[in-house]
């Protein structure tokens, strides 16, 4: 959605407010985009988005075409390696998806508000949380089932699928519903400001995230080395309190000494961060595990820390460190296990 907002804008500016939008409902199998992804053209043959790269992008826009010129209120197409449309059409990643084909609403226009006050905010608190949709079967898109114990089983799932972005189908009393969750902006708190933070910030933003430099060392923390970020000065426990990492908020802990590290990860250990990295030798992993539980933190507590930071690929230049770091940060993101499990590189 989020990427398609700035043209839909443009459109509307123009005067063009007769929208289709198509929403990927399911996938099955090995499908490019995931449910959730969105595309939409205009009556005039703009054209914002695309529901698979490619192979049925231009078989969808005559979908939503045929809607312009039916006056009818949904479509669903599907296109699936078995459908001999399917392969007319190009889809030969072996999936399939199923789509819901409808004209822009109030509903959607709400959505892109909201989404663009998350990021003119910037950067989410422990207090945001999701906006979502609902895909009926029907086809039919709302913002609640109108029945005040199945919004609250829909919250609970939506719950399970934070931080999100996710679509998902539930089975409720009234049928089948798609629950599309629209998280706020992630966050990338990078505590150090080290070689190895200058290229994940480049990166974090590339993928998405609001990204946050702290530090207490001046002479590192300055917008030469750190520009289009926002920078925070000071000690971790000074600059920052629990309640501000929030759930879409992931830390990583660059510091490599220990009168910074303690103090940011037990800041991080009592926040709903959803990903915590520390970089360090094994050696150095366990001697902060041992300071963190003389300091009260249990096992499980201790679980939660990502370390040595990041997937194993192979590289140790700040670069590939940094990559490493988003890709890991990303997969638990999507709670994807990022290939390879072995636990680590030696920092």
């Amino acid at each position: 959605m989020k990427s398609i907002i700035p043209d839909i804008k443009r459109w509307q500016q123009a005067g063009k407010h007769d929208i289709a939008i198509a929403t990927i409902l399911e996938t099955q199998g090995s499908s490019l985009r995931p449910p959730g992804t969105r595309m939409a053209i205009t009556t005039t043959g703009d054209v914002a988005g695309s529901v698979s790269s490619g192979c049925v992008d231009g078989d969808v826009i005559a979908e939503m075409e045929a809607l312009f010129e039916s006056g009818g209120p949904i479509r669903r197409p599907s296109y699936g390696i078995s459908d001999e449309r399917a392969w007319e059409a190009g889809l030969s990643c072996g999936g399939s998806i199923d789509l819901l084909v409808e004209r822009w609403s109030e509903l959607y226009d709400h959505l892109m508000t909201e989404i663009e006050r998350q990021n003119a905010v910037g950067f989410a608190s422990r207090t945001d949380r999701p906006e979502h949709l609902l895909h009926r079967a029907d086809g039919e898109t709302i913002g609640t089932l109108g029945n005040a114990d199945l919004d609250g089983q829909v919250l609970m799932d939506i719950a399970e699928m934070w931080p999100g972005p996710y679509a998902k189908k539930h089975s409720y009393t009234q049928g089948e519903v798609l629950i599309e969750v629209i998280p706020p902006p992630p966050v990338l708190l990078i505590f150090g400001a080290t070689d190895i933070a200058i290229p994940l910030t480049t990166i974090a933003g590339a993928t998405g995230f609001n990204v946050i430099v702290s530090d207490a060392r001046r002479a590192f923390l300055t917008e030469e080395r750190f520009p289009d970020v926002e920078l925070k000065f000071g000690w971790p426990q000074d600059v920052f309190q629990s309640d501000d990492l929030g759930l879409s908020w992931a830390v990583v802990v660059l510091f490599h000494d220990p009168k910074f590290d303690v103090p940011a990860l037990t800041l991080a250990l009592q926040s709903e961060a959803f990903y915590i990295g520390f970089l360090g030798s094994r050696k150095t992993q366990s001697d902060r595990r041992q300071e963190l539980l003389d300091a009260g933190f249990k096992e499980s507590d201790l679980n939660r820390i990502h370390g040595p930071v990041g997937l194993d690929i192979g590289g140790k230049e700040p670069e590939l460190i940094a990559l490493s770091i988003m890709a890991e940060i990303v997969a638990v993101r999507h709670r994807r296990p990022g290939g390879m499990m072995s636990r680590k590189r030696e920092a």
